[in-house]
């Protein structure tokens, strides 16, 4: 009983303290590797890099001298983070890919111009490109669920599939490379997500797929660390955030951070921290109560179904209002 009673104290301290996962949190601070180490002299390519978190992780890396590959479909965008990073470290030496990672036929192409840009492999990929939503369950058209999965799930996947067959890298081959995946999934991919039933499910999948990258190519030098954040500010996260309808947008801008939302900044941190010490899952979030419901959920999913039903949904949809 004493040590029941010690391991809940310290649980509770962990998770009062700390913003992410235990396995990120220890290694961060034990850790001897450095993120000028990991990522000096390195090629870097961000899918995802024109707004958002892709955004601040291009900003945090192009400290660290990395050579940086941004990637999204609006170039314009892309300019403006570019020269951000530039302003940031003008060693920083920063090319622009445009990509649309659901255009499957070309993402050869593109994946090759990658390998090229800067004359030499790249070594680290960043796969950030994702787009949330509100609908409710029962409304969602089939045409939005398959549009989320595409570019939540099969995109990213397609990407890391393509820059793979390109090398010749198979499971069963004998050929070797040293290539990380740094897979920004979601908290949503853990945990039910309420008015998000088509993302959650896509990012779900898009951590089975990963994982399942990370067991079969391991051993022949691909890492694979898959991060997912809790509530992180982004003004245009929801504004452009799938309904329950094809071709329509939520269309809500968040004028100023909330009080559940991490710092943008701090996400880039832990996210280039997981990646420093090839921390293979982890939680990001600066609320207490989501590591807590995470745990939870993983070791006792029908007394968490319970308590939640005890809440209620109505409840639960004001909650995840005010926190986003």
């Amino acid at each position: 009983m004493i040590f029941l009673v010690l391991f809940l104290v310290l649980l509770g301290i962990f998770l009062k303290i700390s913003d992410s996962s235990l396995n990120l949190w220890f290694w961060s601070r034990v850790s001897r590797r450095t993120e000028a180490d990991h990522y000096r002299g390195k090629v870097v390519w961000i899918v995802g890099a024109s707004s958002g978190i892709g955004e601040d992780i291009a900003l945090r890396l192009s400290r660290f001298s990395s050579l940086l590959i941004l990637s999204a479909r609006r170039t314009e965008l892309l300019e403006t983070v570019a020269k951000k990073c530039r302003d940031a470290n003008s060693s920083c030496q920063v090319k622009i890919l445009p990509l649309d990672m659901v255009d499957f036929p070309n993402l050869e192409r593109k994946t090759r111009e990658a390998d090229e840009i800067f004359g030499r492999k790249v070594d680290i990929v960043v796969l950030n490109a994702g787009r949330s939503q509100r609908a409710e369950w029962t409304d969602i058209d089939p045409s939005v669920d398959a549009e989320c999965f595409q570019i939540n799930a099969i995109g990213p996947t397609q990407v890391a599939r393509t820059i793979l067959k390109n090398r010749g890298l198979h499971p069963t081959g004998d050929k070797l490379d040293n290539l990380q995946f740094i897979v920004i999934s979601s908290v949503a991919g853990l945990l039910p997500a309420i008015l998000s039933p088509s993302y959650a499910a896509a990012k779900a999948a898009l951590m089975q797929y990963f994982r399942l990258l990370a067991l079969e190519m391991g051993e022949k030098g691909v890492k694979v660390s898959i991060i997912c954040p809790s509530h992180v500010y982004a003004p245009n996260m929801l504004k452009s955030a799938f309904t329950s309808s094809p071709g329509t947008e939520h269309g809500e801008v968040i004028s100023a951070p909330r009080a559940a939302q991490m710092a943008p900044e701090r996400a880039a941190e832990l996210i280039s921290l997981a990646a420093v010490n090839e921390i293979y899952e982890c939680v990001i979030a600066s609320t207490p109560s989501v590591l807590a419901s995470i745990y939870f959920f993983a070791n006792f999913p029908g007394v968490f179904a319970r308590i939640i039903n005890i809440i209620g949904a109505q409840r639960l949809r004001k909650i995840r209002s005010a926190h986003e």
